[in-house]
């Protein structure tokens, strides 16, 4: 791999490989939701064919060393009210999404500190346990709320609106929108300000300065 990350997207289907550790490559594939009961019966195969339409990524992996067996599941999408009397729920107790975003540590130290935050403001006095808590839930909300609807958009593997897909070849060469894509899906930038009508509208008045 060479310490790169590469990624494949396919007709509802997408394929990611990265280097882990101890030298090992993880290898991922996914297809929609709506196939799941179908294939589950026979994932390996399906998953193989899905990995046969890159032939030059197929025949590096038909080259390598299986290291362990096949891994296949789909999460739930849900949030939970995360606190009540005398308990709290941070990570994926309280919020989870696909993990197709693989943000999962990241929303769980995100809810870990607010919590902590909360439960400090509450154990020293300055407001209610309730209080404290209720602004917890509000603020985890409203901090991954964007991300988890784009999240539940892509698990679904379909192709992009396209108003979307103008947006991205809008974005082709504009090495700040370019960038404002990845910190997006990096979740250093919340989706709600990527897409916002202010930053489409900068998008595309670049693009056509180009032309």
């Amino acid at each position: 791999m060479g310490g790169r990350f590469e990624v494949y997207s396919l007709p509802q289907r997408g394929i990611a490989a990265w280097p882990t550790n101890d030298g090992l490559t993880l290898v991922v594939g996914g297809w929609p939701m709506k196939e799941f009961e179908a294939n589950k019966k026979e994932y390996e195969r399906h998953w193989m064919d899905m990995i046969g339409q890159v032939p030059s990524f197929a025949g590096r992996l038909h080259s390598a060393k299986r290291e362990d067996k096949f891994y296949g599941t789909y999460v739930p999408n849900y949030f939970r009210k995360p606190y009540g009397p005398g308990w709290a729920l941070v990570g994926d107790a309280g919020y989870n999404r696909d993990f197709i975003t693989a943000m999962g540590i990241m929303d769980a130290f995100l809810s870990a500190e607010l919590c902590a935050d909360a439960l400090n403001r509450s154990w020293s006095g300055d407001i209610s346990y309730d209080e404290a808590m209720s602004k917890y839930q509000q603020d985890r909300d409203q901090r991954v709320t964007p991300i988890f609807h784009l999240t539940c958009q892509l698990a679904t593997c379909e192709p992009p609106s396209s108003d979307v897909q103008k947006l991205f070849g809008a974005c082709a060469g504009n090495r700040e929108a370019e960038d404002a894509f990845v910190r997006m899906n990096a979740g250093m930038l919340s989706p709600a300000d990527f897409f916002s009508q202010e930053n489409i509208s900068k998008i595309f008045a670049a693009a056509a300065r180009q032309t």
